[in-house]
């Protein structure tokens, strides 16, 4: 047993059951869900496969010498947040470049061949056992708790009814369909985005709104996966009573998905329009700290939306969302593309297909969840809302006022009679509802936990209480490296969130103990702890401290995508170092590739093996032979 496996014990070994009864639960789970979802699986050898790592690398060197030689005409178009892959293959480089390829690879190959002997996995036998007999249980399911909780286990049977009677059986949001009428809307979906492009590319018509790259882009997704269809899945919602399922659709990879990625580059420049949004509780410390001294009567409040997605009425949306896109359009892009946006907004949310087992559906109504743009389009339907009522009827009673999509959180300085008719009018719009808490010192809101104390607003960290603190073990195949910047992110995290010093330190003991508790030598654990808070410490001391030496050379530009190649390796804690792979490319490529190609930075980018979650939850819904989702639909079975 090599030294690591046997040094590390784990005493923090749980999962959440919700089997029925919780005793039918099968022996050994917890040994297994309790290394955590994100445990990375050791197998015995390195699996990196050799030949496809390097036709990758060729590829992109190739790629680099092809357009160093053949600039393209007009690169302004570019968008990297859309590109797709096309199947396009460079031709070869001049012959130098090819001998340091072929001498690389070789000098790899060969260096290699010592690393491959057989080892030890970090899994035992019975773990084995169990993740191959729950990949496609019939009688069990393994899914993930909401808000990172952690693993849980249940019966199919209870998953599959609970998704009918919580969710694909409201017939009002989610509309039934046979497998030919899904592959006819399939068919209809890939028309109607080829339509949109055709029609929003039309020069002659005044309608170049698309460039070439966008054109390109969407056009490719309709020949890549013309087939692929968004899939159903649930996770648990751990932390609510009673427990609940939350719905998800699996929309990568699929044509549709990839118009909402298109729409969803361009509703993110309408970002810094919309005042209410916060993109985290760090931005949402920054307010608080500036908010300065409170009048008596503040109080704090939040709301969460109900099922916030499926409650947003389509046609309501895609009006008020277009009427404020125009209204701040001389605001926007010169380029924003605004008609072709409000036509796809429509397109993408009206259009949500997917599968669930056996059974397919269209969402009738609502976001079109699991899509790339569904979170902007929430957050700026509801915008509307706040800026033509809430914000000028109740500015001077909000003190803040932030939304972090379904939350809502505000300081409220307003009277009784106000706050009963705020509340009011928050639920007064569309279908969509809200349900507060009422005003209060104190409360949870994301991962904190707001008080006033005095006339001043002091946080501290939230954790939710079903919390299993899964953190990774020192026995999952992860570079030990990157231990310390995990750590180190925490622990600033931890004193952002607490005003006291005493609140800090309390959380950088639990989170000692608990990685402990997971199998770490406290030694080593200590020194991370201890290093991380003395960078953290300085770093706050001295916020802007620069050299005091004057720089013997000029800083230099970050090198683009030209100028930057990756070697992408699987990650294998026996195979071949990291320096060893970078002292063989600085051997054998570095000085070539510099002076003919301009690489300025070579980075050797790690892939994770495959974890937990990866081989136990899945998209696709296994169903039992007899017990298809379409007898749990049918009430056939119940």
């Amino acid at each position: 047993m090599p030294p690591y496996l046997y040094k590390s014990k784990i005493t923090n070994m749980s999962c959440h059951n919700y089997c029925e009864p919780k005793s039918t639960m099968p022996s050994g789970i917890k040994s297994l869900l309790g290394m955590g979802l994100k445990y990375c699986i050791k197998v015995p050898r390195p699996t990196n496969k050799l030949t496809k790592t390097f036709d990758r690398f060729r590829e992109d060197v190739r790629r680099i010498a092809f357009f160093k030689k053949h600039p393209p005409e007009d690169e302004s178009s570019y968008i990297a947040k859309l590109y797709i892959k096309s199947h396009w293959e460079p031709p070869t480089a001049g012959k130098a470049i090819e001998n340091c390829l072929n001498n690389l690879e070789t000098a790899i190959r060969t260096n290699r061949e010592r690393y491959l002997r057989k080892s030890i996995s970090n899994l035992n036998p019975k773990q084995w056992n169990l993740i191959n007999s729950l990949k496609n249980h019939d009688k069990y399911i393994i899914v993930e708790a909401d808000k990172n909780l952690g693993g849980c286990i249940l019966l199919r049977d209870t998953y599959i009814k609970r998704g009918v009677t919580e969710n694909l059986g409201n017939t009002q949001v989610y509309k039934p369909l046979s497998q030919q009428q899904a592959n006819n809307l399939q068919r209809i979906i890939a028309r109607k985005i080829s339509l949109f492009v055709s029609k929003w590319s039309n020069k002659e018509e005044d309608r170049d709104l698309l460039s070439e790259a966008e054109q390109h882009f969407l056009l490719q997704s309709i020949r890549q996966y013309p087939d692929n269809m968004a899939k159903f899945r649930m996770s648990l919602k751990a932390h609510k009573n009673p427990w609940k399922m939350r719905p998800i659709v699996c929309c990568a990879g699929t044509m549709l998905n990839m118009l909402s990625r298109w729409l969803d580059y361009w509703l993110q420049q309408t970002k810094p329009f919309i005042a209410t949004y916060i993109k985290d509780s760090g931005q949402l410390l920054d307010l608080l700290q500036n908010l300065g001294p409170l009048p008596p009567n503040a109080r704090l409040f939040t709301a969460d939306a109900n099922s916030m997605y499926t409650n947003i009425d389509t046609d309501h949306a895609l009006k008020v969302i277009s009427e404020w896109l125009e209204s701040i359009i001389d605001q926007l892009p010169q380029n924003f593309p605004l008609p072709a946006v409000i036509d796809a907004m429509a397109i993408v949310m009206r259009n949500n297909l997917f599968e669930w087992g056996d059974k397919h559906f269209l969402q009738l109504l609502g976001t079109a969840m699991g899509t790339s743009s569904a979170v902007m389009w929430a957050n700026t339907y509801y915008w509307t809302h706040e800026k033509s009522k809430l914000i000028p009827a109740y500015h001077h009673c909000l003190l803040l006022f932030r939304r972090f999509v379904d939350d809502m959180f505000g300081v409220w300085i307003g009277s009784d009679e106000e706050w009963i008719s705020f509340k009011n009018d928050v639920s007064n719009f569309g279908i969509l509802t809200w349900e507060f808490e009422e005003r209060c010192s104190s409360l949870a809101f994301l991962d904190l936990t707001i008080n006033i104390e005095g006339n001043r607003i002091t946080t501290k960290t939230y954790q939710k209480a079903l919390n299993l603190y899964q953190y990774i073990p020192p026995t999952s195949e992860h570079p030990k490296s990157m231990m310390k910047g995990i750590i180190h992110g925490l622990l600033r995290n931890y004193h952002r969130q607490n005003t006291k010093v005493n609140d800090y330190y309390n959380m950088a003991t639990k989170l000692y103990e608990r990685y402990v508790a997971r199998g770490w030598d406290k030694s080593t654990m200590r020194h991370y702890i201890l290093t991380a808070d003395a960078k953290i410490q300085h770093n706050h001391k001295h916020p802007n401290t620069t050299p005091t030496t004057i720089p013997t050379t000029e800083p230099t530009e970050e090198p683009n995508n030209k100028e930057r190649l990756f070697l992408h390796w699987d990650y294998h804690r026996d195979d071949i170092p990291r320096n060893k792979l970078r002292d063989l490319y600085n051997l054998h490529c570095e000085h070539e590739f510099a002076n003919t190609l301009g690489i300025k930075q070579t980075t050797i980018c790690y892939s994770r093996p495959k974890n937990i979650k990866d081989l136990l939850t899945k998209a696709k819904l296994h169903q039992a032979p007899g017990r298809e989702a379409s007898k749990f639909y049918s009430g056939e079975l119940l």
